[in-house]
């Protein structure tokens, strides 16, 4: 039955949809469209029936505000579609290519496998932290924690775009990878290594990690431009590094990578024979490497450690480290003789020299209870010679 008093049909107000009474249902009609759906492409548009206009103008405000959301979050993007523009418009162009060749294997081997077609506001810290474990299963702590610090880079740049309103991957921990025991020479290995690598080609390239504690790229960087023999300095401006198989040479990551740093009597030696060399290679110019191949190029490292490095270890009958390690091993040796922490921080390249007592104290600690135990051995034999000539009662 009808209303005593049939409704006067009016103006609808901006946004309330069409609302209106349909006599032949006895009853209200609200009809609305939503804009379109990005996933059909078709426009969404709800009809609803009430017994009151306050009934449907209530239940159609509740399916806008459902709408909506849906709506937005089939508008946002997925991590994979984000994370692939991400890389291409962002860090391609701005960062290092190691860097951009770092992150794209990172994502597409242990994050976008697991999260990638989750929409970006929709993933939580649940599913961040299942990812972080999967990626720990299979290949460890150490690589969990990269993934994780990536992730957390994306979802940071995700929220400075409005694109999610929060970071799901701050709520998960990463994973606590075991600490390696930091390897590294003593002072009597290293002149066994330096004995047998003398009149090699490389042999500067040893002198020089362990004794001006350079990185492998710095070394392999360097021109003789950057060689003073007079002032026995060396001039940090540049590393090598290899991005899709092939050396390149690229500026360093920070202001403290640029630096110069004094020579040993023992580097200067071994300089002097590498120059030698060089003229007769024919690499001997300002802007030649100090270090080339035959080409002149830079070495690859995995040529380095295979041909020359592990060959050399085995000449000298020393353990087996990484040619990196020898970089440790002149910060240690530093350290240990009493080397103000922040003249070794600034020959290494570290920006604080906090972080520098923090990477060596557990190699600084072996040295000082080797030591101690050296000291309590020259204590044993003084105390027994004593006891031996004490005069007779």
């Amino acid at each position: 039955m009808a209303p005593s008093r049939s409704p006067s049909r009016k103006r609808r107000g901006r946004g309330e949809g069409a609302i209106y009474f349909v006599e032949r249902r006895n009853e209200w009609c609200a009809s609305a469209s939503f804009g379109v759906d990005p996933e059909t492409g078709k426009r969404s548009r709800r009809t609803i029936y009430g017994k009151s206009k306050k009934e449907v103008e209530q239940r159609l405000g509740d399916i806008r505000i459902r709408t909506a959301s849906e709506l937005a979050r089939k508008r946002t993007p997925t991590l994979r579609e984000f994370v692939n523009g991400w890389l291409e418009r962002e860090v391609k162009p701005n960062r290092r290519p190691e860097t951009y060749k770092s992150y794209s294997g990172i994502a597409s081997r242990h994050v976008l496998p697991v999260l990638g077609s989750l929409r970006v506001n929709a993933i939580t810290p649940a599913d961040v932290a299942r990812a972080i474990g999967i990626v720990n299963e299979r290949t460890g702590a150490s690589m969990a924690g990269k993934a994780r610090t990536l992730l957390h880079r994306i979802f940071q740049r995700a929220v400075a775009l409005e694109l999610t309103i929060r970071n799901p991957v701050a709520a998960v921990e990463a994973p606590r990878a075991p600490k390696h025991e930091m390897q590294f020479f003593t002072a009597a290995q290293l002149a066994k290594l330096f004995e047998a690598a003398k009149g090699d080609r490389f042999e500067a390239l040893a002198v020089l990690l362990a004794t001006a504690g350079l990185r492998i790229g710095e070394a392999l960087a360097l021109t003789w431009a950057d060689v003073d023999l007079l002032e026995r300095t060396v001039r940090i401006s540049k590393q090598a590094q290899e991005v899709t198989g092939a050396p390149r040479i690229v500026e360093p990551k920070t202001a403290a990578g640029r630096r110069s740093v004094a020579l040993t009597a023992v580097a200067i030696a071994a300089l002097r024979r590498r120059s030698k060399f060089a003229r007769t290679e024919g690499f001997a110019n300002p802007g030649d490497l100090v270090f080339p191949t035959s080409t002149g190029t830079p070495p690859m490292k995995t040529n380095l450690h295979k041909f020359w490095w592990r060959p050399l270890l085995l000449a000298a009958k020393l353990p087996s480290i990484r040619l990196h390690d020898l970089r440790h091993s002149s910060a240690t040796l530093s350290l240990a003789a009493g080397t103000n922490a922040k003249a070794v921080a600034d020959r290494l390249g570290h920006t604080n020299p906090a972080f520098t007592m923090r990477q060596y104290q557990h190699a600084l600690d072996e040295l000082h209870h080797a030591d101690a135990k050296a000291i309590d051995v020259l204590l044993r034999r003084g105390a027994r010679k004593g006891k031996k000539k004490a005069p007779k009662r």
